[in-house]
């Protein structure tokens, strides 16, 4: 599973839905250990500090709301999903910082003993949702996602007609458990 390179592929505009459908379903990023939420998004992902106050309003780590986004720490193997205003009263209660969050007192993810920064390099599964993939799609996939080879191959094989540039693409192989780092650039 530690077999990723980097590939980098240029594709037309009209295969943006289909990656886009990837940042969804999910992506694997790495980083370095001990983290905060807040750090690990700002420097994964690109984002600012008011565009992840302003629009970054739902976040899940392992399945659970996180609100203290400074305090909760990214660990290895953590899965993160990120959002922007939810819907409805479920969406307001899950949304960070609001003034039912009490309500979801006992599923929220807290404050954690986190492991120092260090050199280690952590691996952390990442959905992006709703307005943020609209918004940060195209500048997350130009920084590189990590996904499995036959995901990789199969997004290119159903979208061939709007591929560019991709040397490197005929060393695929269809292992689920096998890795590739991608940078996606949108002509």
């Amino acid at each position: 599973m530690n077999n990723v390179e980097c590939l980098d592929v240029v594709m037309s505009a009209d295969a943006l839905p289909a990656w886009k459908f990837i940042l969804q379903k999910g992506f694997f990023l790495r980083g370095p250990s001990g983290l905060t939420v807040r750090e690990f998004i700002m420097s994964k992902l690109g984002y600012d500090f008011d565009f992840i106050d302003e629009d970054v309003r739902t976040i899940f780590r392992n399945n659970s709301p996180v609100d203290g986004i400074d305090e909760v720490h990214v660990q290895e193997g953590d899965k993160l999903a990120l959002g922007g205003a939810m819907p409805g009263l479920v969406g307001i209660v899950m949304g960070r910082d609001n003034p039912y969050k009490s309500f979801r007192k006992d599923i929220s993810c807290h404050d954690d003993d986190a492991d120092t920064a260090s050199e280690q390099s952590i691996r952390v599964f990442m959905k992006i949702f709703s307005t943020l993939v609209t918004k940060t799609g195209t500048d997350i996939l130009a920084r590189g996602i990590e996904i499995s080879h036959a995901e990789l191959g199969e997004l290119i094989q159903k979208n061939k007609a709007h591929l560019l540039s991709g040397d490197g693409l005929s060393k695929l192989d269809n292992d689920p458990e096998s890795f590739i780092r991608v940078k996606v650039a949108f002509a």
